[in-house]
């Protein structure tokens, strides 16, 4: 396949272009700086962003799905570092995917969005509540209504805490409450999560949540 990577230099990102590539797609990535990626067969690295529609639309040419790894900057991980923007990216890439209308679309959402808020952990909605994070969380809960009412192909993974283990463990898949979620993901097995959605057309216009035991 063909596939659009946005976010393609974020850490969750690159696991879906090196993932993406070994399982043999060829890869397309929208990034500001070129340079943040190395050259490989099958990568063809476009310079712009996803908030400049046209950008958007010429990179998406010819692809049959976009990957969407994208985040709301921070100063660091913390929870109450202060957002680099309050300005809803997500939401504005999601409005230009729309834009070009039917489109497949995977992207990163965030266990505690939408429908998942009320069942989500009690530290996770102090934090949400309470700290910075409640930006990307209102960026990702507008994505979400944006994308609901379209036309596009999506689907929204909500994953629980990203974390960079390289220990395997189970993947869970279900809703915010069934089966009952575990607190991490790693960010590969998100990335493999995302390519199967795209390669066995699964989960269109539906939000799971991934986690593992």
């Amino acid at each position: 396949m063909k596939l659009l990577v946005l976010g393609a230099s974020g850490r969750t990102g690159q696991l879906i272009v090196e993932k993406g590539l070994a399982r043999g797609h060829q890869i397309t990535s929208l990034v500001r700086n070129p340079d943040s990626l190395q050259a490989r067969p099958g990568l063809a690295v476009l310079k712009g962003t996803p908030t400049d529609a046209a950008a958007l639309a010429a990179a998406a040419e010819g692809c049959d799905a976009i990957l969407v790894a994208l985040n709301n900057p921070r100063s660091s991980d913390l929870p109450w570092a202060k957002p680099l923007t309050t300005e809803k990216i997500l939401t504005k890439v999601a409005e230009n995917i729309i834009a070009l209308g039917g489109q497949r679309v995977v992207s990163l959402s965030a266990a505690g969005v939408g429908d998942s808020f009320e069942t989500s952990p009690w530290i996770m909605r102090f934090l949400i509540r309470r700290t910075n994070l409640g930006y990307a969380y209102a960026d990702h809960n507008s994505v979400e209504r944006a994308y609901r009412g379209s036309d596009a192909r999506w689907t929204l993974v909500r994953a629980m805490g990203l974390s960079n283990a390289n220990k395997e463990k189970p993947l869970i898949v279900g809703t915010a409450t069934q089966p009952k979620p575990g607190m991490m993901v790693r960010r590969s097995a998100v990335a493999d999560f995302m390519l199967d959605c795209v390669e066995q057309d699964s989960h269109v216009r539906q939000t799971p949540v991934i986690s593992e035991k």
